[in-house]
């Protein structure tokens, strides 16, 4: 779990939330973002607010170089790290293009740019470029290569040079859904390039088998395995890209010679052993052995990604724990708040730690989270998975949470810059609403976030990016 970075369904119909990603259309860039009111007040609150998320995507990306030049986006406001682009939160940006992909937009090309910087930067990572990705990297200035690109690597103070998996399987799974749309071989040959990575450096047979945490990078410039333990988060990314693979493939093989299929139930096989039937939730993943179950924190992602990602009845359970258990609501007056005056949120935590911090406010939203749960709701709804009484309810629970995102849209992140400049109040949503502490030795904050719009984008679109193509209904 350890990382750094790291639909909109509006209490109506299956069928005509199917249709809402053909509703969208452009609109002024000052749109004002009404508050949901009336069914009809919502459905246009929800499009002019996707609307300007996706501005807010466009003008990050451009902070630094325009049309096509090879870059990757700025994960947060300067106010927080910087240029500093996180290659999960690029991967996220890219699924969100996607996801929609109009034309008139030029999403397409935007994704392809984003795509490209990827394969750069996968190609040119420092110090060892043998298909990995690293954590994040620089996005101010172009290379020392002369290739234009605006990627180099995140160096000091932040050193963002280690590879944990599930930022090697979310990379991956973006070039994955690049080739299902242009059919060029580069983002195959780049996805296959990252996932032999992750078979070479990550499989692991010990206890529950799966994939182990990833590399990092000592002082030495070498690559060494990370002493953390396996996460459940990233054996379900590993599954969702290698599963894709698979099919892209047509039921290829790794280089070593193990089927696409075998490797993704390798991943699946270490989930299973980490769900607890009880709860029902799964546990973070195990201890540094490798073996012993980590039992705590339990992680918001672990739940709502396990049914994007496998969408069974056995997970779909984990939706319903998360909504009961990891909801919070955010005000002036909680402990330590960034709040003010009477602005309120409600959605989702990190984890079960996040509730009971001393460190940040124990009632911190977690916007990122809440999106997950949002797009979790959508796809168990979508599939009809609880009938349609339980469609309905999951619309309501998904509809209510979609109101605090546009809350928090409009009201959170103002004053905040990108390479100096303003960004308009009502673009992005913040990482999340006050200090949020993950409980896993790092923090979230109230900073405008890519990764955060992005995953809201994409509920808001109806898009699972766990499934080639976005969406998998049967």
């Amino acid at each position: 779990m350890l990382k750094l970075s790291r639909r909109h369904l509006l209490g109506i119909s299956p069928a005509v939330a199917a249709t809402l990603p053909t509703l969208f259309s452009p609109r002024a860039a000052e749109a004002q973002i009404p508050i949901p009111g009336t069914l009809g007040d919502e459905l246009q609150a929800l499009i002019t607010s996707i609307e300007q998320g996706f501005l807010f995507q466009a003008y990050m990306m451009d902070a630094y170089a325009g049309g096509a030049t090879v870059r990757l986006c700025q994960s947060y406001s300067d106010q927080a790290l910087g240029a500093v682009a996180f290659t999960y939160d690029n991967a996220v940006a890219i699924h969100a293009y996607l996801a929609r992909n109009h034309a008139e937009e030029g999403d397409l090309q935007r994704a392809e740019v984003l795509g490209q910087g990827l394969l750069y930067a996968q190609a040119n990572n420092f110090p060892v470029n043998d298909g990995r990705f690293a954590q994040a990297y620089f996005v101010n200035q172009p290379a020392a290569d002369g290739s234009g690109a605006y990627i180099t690597p995140a160096a000091a103070p932040y050193f963002f040079y280690g590879s944990a998996v599930g930022d090697q399987a979310w990379a991956g799974m973006a070039l994955a859904q690049l080739y299902r749309l242009t059919n060029n071989t580069q983002y195959l040959n780049g996805a296959l390039a990252v996932a032999n990575w992750i078979v070479s450096n990550a499989y692991n047979t010990q206890g529950p088998g799966g994939y182990a945490f990833g590399t990092t990078i000592n002082a030495q410039n070498q690559s060494v395995p990370s002493t953390n333990g396996k996460s459940t988060e990233h054996n379900i990314d590993t599954f969702a890209f290698f599963t894709m693979l698979n099919l892209l493939t047509t039921g290829g093989s790794a280089s070593n010679g193990a089927p696409w299929a075998a490797l993704a139930q390798h991943a699946l096989g270490f989930l299973e052993a980490m769900f607890n039937p009880a709860g029902p939730y799964f546990y973070t993943g195990t201890l540094g052995d490798q073996v012993t179950l980590n039992t705590a924190p339990i992680p918001e992602d672990c739940q709502t990604w396990s049914y994007l990602a496998t969408l069974t009845s056995v997970s779909q359970g984990t939706v319903d724990w998360a909504l009961n258990n990891l909801q919070t609501t955010d005000t002036a007056a909680a402990p330590r708040s960034k709040l003010t005056g009477a602005q309120s949120v409600r959605g989702l935590v990190f984890d079960t730690a996040s509730l009971t911090t001393a460190a940040g406010d124990p009632n911190a939203v977690w916007l990122e989270g809440t999106a997950h749960t949002v797009a979790a709701l959508g796809a168990r709804a979508l599939r009809g998975a609880n009938g349609l009484a339980g469609s309905y309810a999951d619309l309501q629970s998904a509809a209510a949470l979609v109101t605090q995102c546009i809350q928090a849209q409009v009201q959170l992140g103002a004053g905040q810059t990108v390479n100096g400049r303003p960004i308009p109040l009502g673009y992005g949503l913040v990482a999340s609403t006050s200090v949020l502490d993950t409980g896993f030795g790092y923090t979230y904050g109230p900073s405008l976030h890519i990764g955060a719009t992005g995953w809201y984008l994409l509920a808001g679109l109806a898009g699972n990016p766990f499934q080639l193509g976005y969406r998998a209904i049967l």
